[in-house]
């Protein structure tokens, strides 16, 4: 984990409302324990907790969570009792302590779960499981918004209904459903506390986000990129010709945290555009965002009119050609202006392009 990322987190979360599914296979592990020091650590850090344990009785649970000293109070009234359960349930909330409570139904998306949830204005609804999490063609699925599962979208995936599900609560009003391997030591703040996580989860916020830089970003911006400019994969650039720049540049966010940026420079007297600029942090590299920006870049420089886009890269000739399936190109296509200055760095980049 790392810690920087991880201590951003902390007033974010402080007071907000994570509702913790327990199953029953759980109660039975040794990774219960852990599970519930994890809990722990978030309530000292100011989260509001509810446990929900699947079943009929919170006992188990409850006892367990004496010998991890937690600050915590049973509901004794379970969720099928509805009203009743989740002013219970609220009432030891707002007193600053952890509820415990049973569903009083086999099932980890139930509706009194569920309902409790959306009551109590949750931010969270966390599964802690026994059984696989999501993938798709056996990889993980680490996010996914709400609005890309469908059955159909999701064919390809395993625990497609528990995707169904999930997108469904977040539909309900909850930004964000986890599905975490409780087996994994330390699931739930490896989950919470970094960008990409290690389960999955389904939000209906913007949890992933390609938007313009801002004049406060380019700092970050010059920092992130200077390896690969020290390495030559880049060119050079400094505050003020990013900032000349400025509308022409887009960065790719995780909760907010940038990981990724790319540029789109127009050249509207050859009615056609640069996509230029394009970066991935190293412990980003490989989950797509390269492509998803590069995609962006694409339908804005369409959307904007341009007939054509390229792309100039010495490092990145396997990336353009083989993955995006550019085609690469003659530096006579380029702009002159474009060219001229491509002459004179004397860089020996390729050319790639596509239509649009």
């Amino acid at each position: 984990m790392n810690v920087r990322s991880a201590l951003a987190y902390v007033p974010y979360f402080r007071n907000r409302l994570f509702v913790v599914h327990i199953c029953e296979k759980l109660l039975r592990e040794d990774a219960l324990v852990d599970a519930l020091l994890d809990v722990n650590a978030l309530h000292e850090i100011g989260v509001r907790l509810v446990l929900v344990v699947e079943g009929a009785s919170c006992e188990q649970l409850a006892a367990r969570a004496g010998e991890c000293e937690m600050q915590a109070a049973v509901a004794e009234v379970p969720l099928v009792e509805g009203a009743a359960a989740q002013a219970r349930v609220q009432a030891i909330v707002e007193r600053g302590q952890v509820a415990i409570v049973a569903t009083g139904t086999p099932g980890r998306f139930d509706e009194g779960s569920v309902c409790l949830a959306v009551a109590l204005g949750a931010s969270k609804y966390i599964c802690l499981q026994t059984d696989e999490v999501p993938s798709r063609c056996g990889q993980p699925i680490f996010a996914i918004s709400e609005s890309e599962v469908s059955e159909e979208s999701c064919a390809d995936c395993n625990c497609t209904s528990e995707l169904l599900h999930a997108a469904a609560i977040c539909r309900r009003g909850i930004p964000r459903v986890h599905m975490l391997d409780a087996l994994h030591r330390g699931v739930l703040l490896d989950e919470l506390f970094s960008e990409e996580g290690v389960g999955t989860m389904v939000h209906a916020d913007s949890y992933r986000e390609v938007r313009p830089l801002k004049e406060d970003d380019i700092p970050e911006l010059l920092s992130m990129i200077a390896r690969c400019v020290a390495d030559a994969k880049l060119v050079e650039r400094t505050y003020e010709s990013i900032h000349e720049k400025l509308q022409s540049y887009y960065v790719y966010t995780l909760d907010d945290t940038i990981v990724g940026c790319v540029a789109l420079y127009p050249f509207p007297e050859a009615q056609c555009a640069e996509l230029g600029c394009l970066f991935i942090k190293k412990n980003y590299e490989g989950h797509g965002y390269g492509k998803a920006m590069c995609h962006f870049i694409e339908e804005k420089a369409r959307s904007l009119g341009y007939k054509w886009l390229f792309a100039i890269s010495q490092s990145a000739v396997a990336y353009f050609r083989d993955r995006l399936k550019y085609e690469q190109l003659s530096r006579d296509v380029l702009p002159p202006s474009r060219r001229a200055v491509l002459e004179a760095s004397g860089r020996a980049s390729a050319v790639f392009g596509r239509v649009l």
